[in-house]
């Protein structure tokens, strides 16, 4: 995946993020949030998969039950408090939307 893909996805992610945007900017953020989070798990970016993971949740995405596997197996091995933190909070906000 090119640079210029990755940042055409962020973008697409950051608008779809803003509260004034609309249903037509929704899905495309969703599915972006989510190949965001599927290319940090290919290429074990530990720390951003969990990162991704809180974005793909923050934005309503139905994430993967690989995903949730690989991240809490990331924060569950990390010594870093923040992450384990985040996956828990990221736990939390998704369950709330089930």
């Amino acid at each position: 995946m090119s640079r210029d893909a990755l940042r055409a996805m962020k973008r697409t992610l950051r608008i779809g993020r803003r509260s004034q945007a609309g249903d037509l900017r929704h899905a495309p953020a969703v599915e972006a949030a989510l190949s965001l989070l599927e290319r940090s798990v290919r290429m074990r970016h530990r720390r951003l998969a969990v990162q991704r993971l809180n974005e793909a949740v923050a934005i309503g995405a139905r994430v993967p039950d690989a995903h949730w596997q690989y991240c809490r197996e990331t924060a569950a091995a990390s010594r870093n408090s923040e992450l384990q933190q985040l996956f828990m909070q990221c736990a939390r906000g998704y369950n709330a939307y089930e």
